[in-house]
């Protein structure tokens, strides 16, 4: 009697194995959905490099990189440890290939079940960019801490790709396993501790990232150790995203509320994470000063993908940006908000970016936490008590109001406008075609009235 082929199943067995597993999670590595994606598909598409299958070689700056990705896989396996941990590169690289392949499965369930690579195939691929990203990784840091590169680095000597880079190896969809790091890193530098216990890896991200170090990893790849480095990980039951904050930034202000920026130090040029500390006390709304780099959009935008992937997660990130979705309505609130501090611009952004950085943040969310709700609570309920704040609260408020409505239809005539030359008059001639009709139709509007008068 043959036996039945199950062979269909090892897929399903293999995602309900990850489950259990301390270090891997299914699904873990996914696709953004259509509606986080929509208002800015290129913070979820890699510009510059490839991590994991996903997008691997789609155009051509991605290809160019691979030669890179050698190099430093090359010499992440030449480095040197301690006497013990010294070997040949080529025993290093396939003890590494012995362990990879082993995980495949682990590695699969990680991508949702979707990768389609043959087992040998996959490993090479973690292989090759975990080595990178090891090594990339581990020169940021030094860098970051002591200023120290390599004068010949072909990434770190050149601010837009380092830019571009840093962008692409914090995407949600362009990930590693954890675990791949770790193993790649245990067979390079060998460790008596357990698996479990090695903090390595996780101590080389936060390096790299600005991050305070601590012995604790639990992340199960780059990005979620990035969430855990920043956000408190209480259990915190998650609600339906609401806009909690009714009033701007320049409604508080006239209504008698004072806006400061918190005191805090600033950090490396390549160093970008938020703080969330945000407090309302008396008539006075401190907040910690948002710095928008190069690499804060792309950032926020992937941490809050990763934020509405999980059902277990704090949605810290979602918050914060409807929070200051709130504050921020025109560009008028913009500019009080950098004359306070609150907003330090060192981005290329123009103010009209920035707006449509703010109110597309959280644009296709669909849960939120708990953290600024008491605070905007208050502020919507706050009265200022003296007379002379009301009275001066309504010329503030109108003109703010006459602001706005004037920025919402410029925006929609550029649209419009935009709209017009795309479909209408994509090249010259065809715009000579519309013009010529428009006279023609005005000649024989002109041609008959005329007429028209002429038998009168």
């Amino acid at each position: 009697m043959a036996q039945a082929d199950f062979s269909w199943m090892i897929p399903i067995e293999v995602m309900l194995g990850s489950l259990f597993h301390g270090q891997v999670q299914a699904c873990s590595i996914s696709s953004v959905t259509e509606e986080l994606r929509g208002p800015n598909e290129a913070a979820f598409k890699p510009k510059e490099v490839s991590i994991g299958p996903l997008h691997r070689g789609i155009t051509r700056h991605l290809q160019l990189m691979e030669e890179t990705k050698w190099r430093y896989m090359r010499e992440f396996l030449d480095r040197r440890g301690t006497e013990e941990q010294n070997r040949r590169s080529e025993q290093r690289l396939r003890e590494c290939g012995t362990d990879i392949l082993k995980l495949d499965k682990l590695i699969i369930a990680s991508y949702g079940g979707n990768i389609e690579s043959e087992p040998h195939e996959l490993a090479k691929i973690m292989i090759v960019d975990g080595c990178f990203l090891l090594e990339l990784l581990i020169r940021l840091g030094d860098f970051i801490c002591n200023n120290c590169s390599n004068p010949n680095d072909p990434i770190l000597q050149n601010h837009e790709k380092v830019v571009s880079v840093v962008n692409d190896i914090t995407m949600l969809e362009n990930q590693v396993p954890f675990i791949v790091l770790k193993k790649l890193f245990r067979k390079v530098f060998p460790d008596r501790s357990d698996i479990h216990n090695d903090h390595r890896v996780a101590n080389i991200v936060r390096r790299a990232f600005g991050y305070p170090e601590v012995n604790n990893s639990g992340g199960v790849h780059v990005l979620h150790l990035m969430h855990l480095s920043t956000v408190e990980q209480t259990q915190q039951e998650g609600k339906r995203v609401k806009q909690e904050l009714q009033r701007c930034a320049t409604r508080l202000h006239a209504a008698g509320i004072t806006i400061e920026a918190a005191d805090i130090t600033g950090g490396h040029e390549w160093v970008d994470w938020f703080n969330f500390d945000i407090t309302f006390s008396g008539s006075v709304l401190r907040i910690p000063p948002l710095c928008v780099k190069e690499t804060t959009e792309v950032r926020w935008r992937n941490l809050i993908a990763w934020e509405q992937s999980r059902i277990w997660i704090r949605c810290k990130y979602t918050s914060y940006a409807l929070f200051f979705q709130g504050l921020v309505c025109c560009k008028h609130d913009i500019e009080l908000l950098e004359e306070k501090g609150v907003i330090v611009n060192k981005s290329r952004k123009s103010k009209e970016e920035l707006l449509d950085m703010f109110d597309t943040i959280s644009k296709g969310a669909e849960y939120m936490d708990s953290s600024y709700e008491d605070v905007c609570d208050r502020l919507n309920k706050y009265r200022g008590r003296k007379v002379r704040s009301a009275l001066k609260k309504v010329p503030i408020v109108t003109w703010h109001g006459f602001r706005r409505v004037y920025e919402i239809i410029v925006y929609y005539c550029r649209n419009w406008y935009r709209i017009l030359i795309r479909d209408h008059f994509p090249t010259v001639w065809k715009f000579i075609g519309v013009l010529a009709a428009a006279a023609l139709l005005v000649l024989t509007i002109m041609q008959t009235y005329y007429s028209s008068r002429t038998k009168d």
